[in-house]
């Protein structure tokens, strides 16, 4: 008892330490480029066109915060909406066809082909078939979320040990005892997977609706910003976009640490 005590203990400063260290090493570096960016702009006179300096990117874009705060909103609900629809949709999808063979061989050409096919080329025949009301880009994001979800869950459920499966069958586990506390928890590292990369689909498919077919949401200001030269305001919508997609990514991943244990 005391030694497991007296090894925690020393394992706990260690911990903490890390974690800060997760938390500075990316600041620093995010600094180290910023002042690399800043000063080669400016010693290089840089056009403004090409690349403005970052100090000029976020004074713009936070004197024009107001401007862009309803957009901010929009796509955030966009893409919060759809990734919260497509985790459950891509997960249930892979449960169903995991259980036959057959299925999964037929499905899995066309989740491929809905992978590697670009969003935007979508966009206007799913324009043309559901109307141009701005909330429907939600569905957007779930079609270009979603099979990227189902694939890498459907890889964690059917890559299981059939030694295990075995196992569970001589014990006299039911199909759904099995699939439960078997398949499931053996696949959740490829879940997680799933869902992080879900993360950035789904901030890609709603930012490439805003190109598309957009008059409100970030994708839609950056396309004005950019045709009245306002290129600094058109760089900080592109990292307010890229911070949405962090955040959504790391809460993920903080969520997976607390469930997937054995991963570490």
């Amino acid at each position: 008892m005391n030694t497991t005590t007296a090894v925690q203990k020393k394992r706990k400063p260690e911990s903490i330490g890390s974690g800060y260290l997760n938390i500075l090493a990316p600041l620093i570096v995010l600094v180290i480029l910023i002042a690399a960016l800043e000063f080669f702009t400016r010693a290089f006179g840089i056009s403004r066109f090409v690349l403005p300096p970052p100090t000029d990117i976020i004074a713009q874009t936070i004197s024009n915060f107001p401007e862009i705060w309803p957009h901010f909103l929009f796509t955030l609900k966009i893409v919060a909406i759809g990734f919260m629809i497509s985790v459950p949709l891509g997960m249930l999808i892979a449960a169903l066809f995991s259980q036959y063979e057959i299925l999964v061989k037929a499905i899995s050409p066309v989740i491929i082909w809905l992978v590697i096919t670009p969003m935007i080329t979508l966009i206007p025949l799913i324009m043309l078939w559901l109307g141009t009301d701005p909330n429907l880009r939600v569905i957007v994001v779930i079609i270009q979320a979603t099979p990227i979800i189902t694939l890498n869950t459907l890889n964690g459920f059917t890559n299981i040990e059939g030694e295990k499966l075995e196992l569970a069958k001589s014990v006299g586990a039911s199909k759904r005892q099995t699939f439960i506390k078997i398949i499931f928890m053996n696949a959740m590292p490829q879940v997680f997977t799933g869902i992080k990369l879900g993360c950035i689909f789904s901030t890609i498919g709603a930012i490439s609706a805003d190109f598309v077919a957009g008059t409100v949401g970030l994708g839609s200001r950056i396309v004005q910003y950019t045709k009245y030269n306002s290129i600094e305001l058109s760089y900080g919508c592109i990292i307010i976009i890229a911070l949405i997609g962090i955040c959504l990514f790391s809460i993920v991943e903080l969520i997976e640490k607390r469930i997937v244990l054995w991963k570490n």
